[in-house]
């Protein structure tokens, strides 16, 4: 029985022929991936398959506001722009982010310098090593201390919908979902024998099993490219979303009004726009990816209003970008993307995070002159919403 793996927050690309090229134009061989493909060869492997209303209501004391700002900044009007024209790393108080190749690269040259300098070595004394240079204690409290952040955010969330919105039971429901989902690291490096490719990858997933457990992987390379830990929260919120999409309470025969209506908002406002001859929670139906996206961006915006007190307002801006940084990096030229089941770029940032009431407020943006442009679990109650 297949594992059921829910889409990474970023589409899949043709990530490992860019970095096969980007490391050719840089003078490295192709032994790792020789070596890699004998060690395959040798060991049959199964692959991988693939307001917001009441939002913002008793998140405890008040936090001190951004600094005033006479004009807002350019950002404000043009999200998609602003965030996507960045080339290279952007940067944060946190840390920085780095386009996907970036981390990618730096991956491959760890993997092909053990090789080279143990080519005695077996494929899983390799990934061994691997595991020890890439995933660092360092590394992984970092990754481990923001799971635990963004999983009492959602719960968070959760809890503070009023009763009409989710009762208790559904609460309770969503909760344990939540609180289910493992973070499955390394190492060893056998927690991901049955991918391990993923050590040079930027891939952050949620998927299920086949015996019904959930949990979280890490790719290698991403601890490389995104040390913000705004993207860190934003990747993980988004995973998170997952595992309370609306496909997989679908499959667990749990079925909420109050989800009826965000996707009905989802719909009407084309946050989603489907296929003609789409099959509901199949492939090619974006409203589990853009679910994801919208849970990640109340998790981002409770970040920003309570983790840039005393930023400048150029620190804050560029935390929101470092948050969504890496959703653009399918335009670029040099890459493939996969839209089958993620909504246009320009969607996600702009409308999705763009038009997020407390996102806009943190930098210094003017509200929307329509606050029903943005979706809620009680959209239905919003002006103009026909059902």
């Amino acid at each position: 029985m297949p594992k059921f793996r829910r889409a990474s927050k970023k589409p899949r690309t043709l990530a490992k022929l860019s970095a096969i090229v980007a490391l050719a134009a840089a003078g490295f061989s192709f032994a790792v991936f020789n070596h890699r493909h004998v060690a395959e060869s040798e060991h049959d492997r199964a692959p991988a398959p693939a307001p917001n209303a009441d939002i913002s209501s008793a998140r405890g004391p008040a936090q001190a506001p951004p600094p005033s700002i006479a004009t807002p900044p350019p950002i404000c009007s043009h999200f998609y722009e602003n965030v996507c024209q960045k080339r290279g790393l952007t940067r944060d108080p946190t840390g920085i982010v780095r386009p996907d190749i970036d981390g990618e690269i730096q991956a491959l040259r760890i993997y092909e310098e053990i090789i080279h300098k143990h080519p005695e070595w077996t494929s899983e004394q390799v990934d061994e090593e691997l595991v020890r240079s890439i995933y660092t204690p360092k590394r992984l409290e970092r990754v481990r201390e923001a799971y635990n952040w963004v999983k009492a955010a959602i719960e968070r969330l959760i809890q503070r919908q009023p009763d009409r919105v989710l009762n208790p039971k559904e609460k309770k429901q969503l909760i344990e979902k939540i609180q289910a989902v493992k973070l499955d690291l390394p190492p060893p490096a056998a927690a991901y024998s049955d991918e391990p490719d993923l050590f040079t990858k930027n891939d952050v997933y949620y998927e299920r099993t086949a015996n019904g457990q959930t949990r979280m992987r890490v790719g290698g390379a991403y601890l490389f490219s995104a040390k913000s830990r705004f993207n860190l929260i934003f990747t993980m919120g988004h995973e998170f979303a997952h595992s309370i999409d609306p496909c997989e309470l679908r499959a667990a025969d749990i079925e909420l009004k109050s989800y009826k209506a965000l996707t009905s908002c989802f719909l009407e406002k084309k946050f989603v726009v489907r296929a003609e001859n789409f099959a509901e929670c199949g492939e090619g139906d974006p409203m589990s990816e853009t679910f994801a996206d919208w849970v990640a961006v109340q998790v981002t915006a409770d970040a920003l209003r309570t983790e840039t007190v005393g930023y400048t307002s150029a620190q804050i801006q560029s935390a929101a970008t470092n948050a969504i940084r890496d959703l653009c990096e399918q335009e670029d030229s040099t890459r493939e993307a996969d839209l089958t089941n993620h909504p246009e770029p320009r969607i996600r940032i702009q409308n999705l995070f763009g038009n997020q009431s407390e996102i806009r407020a943190v930098l210094g943006c003017p509200a929307l002159p329509q606050p029903d442009l943005y979706c809620s679990f009680e959209s239905v109650n919003s002006p103009g919403n026909h059902r």
